[in-house]
Parts: C-alpha cells; structure tokens; sequence
C-alpha cells in the first residue's frame, strides 16, 4: 500500500519518435518542475501489450499519477490500472466509456471544417490517408468528420491505409490508384504529422506537384506543414498546451479539486495556406 507521495509523475507516449510526444511532455514537464515533481518518460511503441508493462511499472514504482496517451480506446483494457487508484489523466485520445479525465481537442469538429473548405474550393475526391483506422478514436473522429461533410454534395471520400512494410513504390500505386491518376480534383488528407511528411516526400519524388496535380492537407502535430513547399493548409494542434492542461488536472487529482471524468479541450487552428486550389 501506498503510504506517502514519491514525487514522480508516469508519462506513456503511444510513439515516443512522433514530435507530437516530445512537445507534449515539455508541456507537462514544465508545470510539474514548479511543484518538484520529476517525470519518467514511457514508450508503449504502438503496442497495447507494451503498453501494459510500461504501466505496471510505472504502479511498481508508486508513482503519484500517471498521464496516458492510451493504445486501446476500450476502458475495460485499463481496468487493472482503475483498480490500483492512481490518479490518472488520458491525453490526446479518450477511452470508452470515459473514466479518466480527458485533454484533447475537438477532432470532429476540426476535421470537418476543413473537408468543408476542401468540398467548397471545388475537389470531387478527398483521399484520407492514415495509419490503421480500428481502435483509434481519434483518427475515426476525423475521418467520420469528412465523410459527414461531404454528404449531400458530389465529393467523393476515399481512404487509403498504410500499413507495415508498406513499399513507397506500392504507396505510389496505391495513390494513383485511389485517384484514377488524378482524372478528377484531388485534395489528400493526411490525418497526422508523420503521415504528412511521408506523402508529402512521395510526391515529391514521383514529381506531383501541389497544388497543381493534387491538392494536399493534415491534421498537424506540429508545425511541419509550414516548413514545407508550398506550405500545406492544416488543423494544428496545441501539444505543449495538451500536456500543460493535462499536468494542471493532475495536480488538482492530488488535492481532491476533481473528482468527475471532466472532458477538457485544448483548441486548434485551421491553418490555410497554399496547398489548396479554388475552382476559376
């Protein structure tokens, strides 16, 4: 049994290589030195039962609370970690049904606003592509989002899914594939930073040019759409605010302020840039 705090705070990343989790954790970790909380940085490297053995040790080490970008959205995966009464906060994704508090943004309402700007400049087809859609609440939020937003008006909604061992050449296939070669207007959606610079470097190489040829845009983790050429239109997210307001509801899980799974939403931006054309 616990009897007495230890001053350290578990983070688990789901990818500790994405920019995304880096930014996140400086976030959190310059709200926690203030308090003389120190943080251990765990990678559960995409895999739920990795995952779980990072968390275990994280409660090994009675650590006061934990902050968690969780693999699975299904609460009943977490139940051992409900059962051991650390306080914890989910980040960036959310669990069902809710049990935590949650830090995140709004990733509907976001993706849709900008499949709507894609659906008004005049593109037939939006191609999503992104890494495996099942049990990834986040990235079912935005894809749901562009297929709701084109109901009722003649955009085609495509998906394209990368998987492990995925060739660039197959990838290229694949693209002209899902886009008839670019017959029809053509704006990519990649639903993540690290699956915009992957198409992004594709194009490039097999010389499609944007936004002539094909139309690109993200939803962001970082800035790196804005260091690209053109600068690709975007949803950016807030990760250093995400772990910021995040540390904040941990600390106030260790005064008894919350009690109730609250939903806290961090905004996010639509960036429009040069990586879209408007019908003449």
């Amino acid at each position: 049994m616990k009897i007495q705090s230890t001053h350290l705070i578990g983070v688990v990343v789901a990818d500790i290589e994405n920019i995304f989790s880096s930014i996140l954790f400086k976030g959190a970790d310059e709200v926690f030195e203030t308090s003389g909380y120190q943080i251990l940085l765990m990678n559960s490297d995409s895999s739920l039962a990795r995952e779980h053995e990072q968390l275990q040790r994280l409660l090994d080490l009675q650590v006061d609370g934990i902050i968690l970008q969780p693999m699975s959205e299904k609460a009943s995966d977490y139940a051992y970690l409900k059962a051991n009464d650390t306080p914890v906060v989910i980040v960036d994704r959310k669990i069902i049904p809710q049990t935590w508090p949650e830090v995140t943004t709004d990733n509907y309402a976001y993706s849709k606003v900008l499949a709507q700007l894609m659906i008004r400049m005049g593109y037939a087809r939006i191609l999503v592509v992104s890494e495996p859609l099942a049990e990834n609440a986040v990235r079912m939020d935005r894809y749901r989002a562009v297929k709701d937003a084109a109901i009722g008006t003649d955009t085609q909604v495509t998906h394209l899914e990368l998987k492990n061992g995925l060739t660039k050449e197959l990838l290229y296939s694949k693209l002209m594939t899902e886009t008839d070669n670019f017959a029809v207007k053509t704006a990519i959606y990649c639903l993540k930073g690290t699956v915009l610079m992957q198409v992004r470097t594709l194009l490039a190489e097999f010389h499609i040019t944007i936004p002539t040829d094909v139309g690109l845009t993200a939803f962001d983790d970082w800035n790196v759409a804005e260091l690209m050429q053109p600068q690709i239109t975007t949803i950016q997210q807030q990760p250093k605010l995400m772990g910021q307001r995040a540390a904040e509801v941990l600390t106030q899980a260790f005064t008894g302020k919350t009690d109730a799974p609250q939903v806290i939403q961090v905004e996010s931006q639509l960036m429009v840039r040069h990586s879209l054309m408007a019908d003449d």
